[in-house]
């Protein structure tokens, strides 16, 4: 693989992409080379990993964390659930349980910010929202080059609904459950203009619309990825995967790639896992792993490249005449968001969402193990809704909102705490706001420029949203 400026810098729009293949127990032989060696295994990895495979490459899939849902070897069930396959990963209402306890192995120890780190990535620990793109989104006007339109896109983007529709009912049998925010909310919302839609019927519209959450969820439980493209995946014999390793950096020569280097020492050649001639290491790690692997094989800023130096890491590093001084954590994009906790008499909170662990509404548990459905089949979160704010800069930004029942409140006033939901703001399409990342003297991924309403116009299309919403 002969890495250039042009093609180093190409690869920093890719850093929030990731990848998954089935586990292979045990360790690989560090003498064989691949094709192509993925590192990573969330989100677009498993799309990646699979059409690569599939078209007969010999691929290794390298991920540092661990089994999610049942499906990969997840063994993370319930009290109640004992004796079942249905795991913390699998259940769509656990995805708010996440967030909380002592032991959120999901989550990466050594990065700042939550980011999954297991199979599935993001895509096994979050809400499962499942969105199609509008047009906007792609093409030059969003940053994109010549030949990413959503006319181009629009064959690959046909192939993933087949894979993955998404649905906006996610228990099986029909029956939508706990909709009492969406009833609320809807009623306001068409009270002042908006319109009620099926989302992804029209994805081009996000302008004062609103419909029900839409999901990636299958038969009750959580789907996705990893419930799609690994099953085909995983059955090909030019595909191996392995779990519980870390890459720390890439192994280079000169501007050549010629594998990675992981921590798995014991498996020979130092923990170093090569190429075919003519391979490529697809960096899938996340927007804060894949910037790290670049920093620590000698490819980044040069204040981060002498942290590098200083640290033990330093032994993976080319000689300096070979580092490449690039851009690489900066232009970091991310979508801020705001929570709000409200109180309405119509509203079941239930009982925020704490004790469906161990101890869950005893009908609502049994008929989620009859049949995978009701409140367990289905996410907190019940409507989703969008406006278009024009900016002073000229630029259009869209935010979204999204309302759940429960909420944690910090007591100001009395409140009643079986009678809250909240409401989430997001800026999303047109922020103009952008921070950094790297590493620390730790060499821990770290936030080095938050990249949050840091200008005028994103603040106050946030305000804006906020100030809607109440005045209704």
């Amino acid at each position: 693989m002969r890495l250039s400026s042009s093609t180093a810098t190409a690869a920093l729009g890719l850093l929030s992409f990731s990848l998954l293949i089935r586990a292979q127990n045990g360790p690989i032989k560090t003498s064989e080379t691949y094709d192509y060696i993925v590192v990573g295994a969330g989100a677009a990895g498993l799309v990646a990993a699979d059409r690569l495979s599939e078209a007969g490459k010999k691929v290794l899939l390298i991920e540092r964390g661990g089994p999610s849902t049942a499906e990969t070897g997840g063994t993370l069930v319930p009290p109640w659930a004992t004796g079942t396959n249905l795991t913390k990963f699998d259940i769509p209402a656990f995805f708010i349980t996440m967030y909380s306890g002592r032991d959120t192995f999901w989550f990466c120890k050594d990065v700042s910010s939550l980011v999954g780190c297991l199979i599935g990535g993001g895509t096994s620990v979050n809400a499962a929202l499942y969105w199609f793109s509008p047009d906007r989104d792609w093409g030059t006007i969003s940053g994109w080059p010549s030949g990413w339109s959503a006319a181009d896109l629009a064959p690959a983007q046909a192939k993933l609904k087949a894979r993955i529709p998404g649905t906006d009912n996610s228990s099986p049998d029909g029956v939508r459950y706990l909709e009492q925010v969406y009833t609320l909310l809807s009623q306001v919302l068409v009270k002042t203009g908006y319109q009620r839609i099926t989302i992804n019927s029209s994805p081009n519209s996000k302008d004062k619309i609103y419909g029900y959450s839409t999901f990636s969820f299958v038969g009750g439980k959580r789907g996705g990825p990893v419930a799609s493209y690994f099953r085909t995946s995983k059955a090909r014999p030019n595909f191996k995967y392995v779990q519980y390793t870390y890459v720390n950096s890439l192994a280079r020569d000169g501007a050549q790639i010629t594998g990675v280097r992981t921590n798995q020492t014991s498996w020979g050649n130092n923990g170093t896992i090569g190429l075919n001639k003519g391979g490529r290491v697809v960096l899938a790690a996340g927007t804060f792993g894949s910037a790290r692997i670049l920093i620590r094989s000698g490819i980044g800023p040069s204040d981060q490249l002498a942290i590098v130096q200083n640290s033990p890491g330093a032994a993976d590093l080319p000689p300096p005449s070979q580092f490449l001084n690039l851009p690489v954590g900066y232009n970091i994009l991310d979508h801020p968001s705001i929570n709000v906790v409200l109180q309405h008499d119509s509203i079941d909170s239930y009982d925020n969402w704490a004790t469906v662990w161990d101890n869950p509404r005893p009908a609502d548990a049994a008929q989620y193990l009859h049949n995978t459905t009701g409140v367990f089949a289905t996410s907190p979160l019940k409507i989703n809704w969008w406006k278009s704010y024009n900016g002073s800069d000229g630029i259009t930004r869209y935010v979204q909102g999204n309302a759940m029942p429960g909420g944690v409140a910090t007591p100001a006033v009395p409140y009643d705490s079986k009678k809250l939901f909240s409401a989430t703001f997001i800026v999303t399409h047109g922020i103009t706001s952008r921070g950094r990342i790297g590493v620390d003297n730790t060499l821990a991924a770290r936030i080095l420029a938050q990249p949050w309403l840091t200008t005028a116009a994103d603040e106050t299309a946030m305000v804006q949203a906020i100030d809607d919403f109440f005045s209704r």
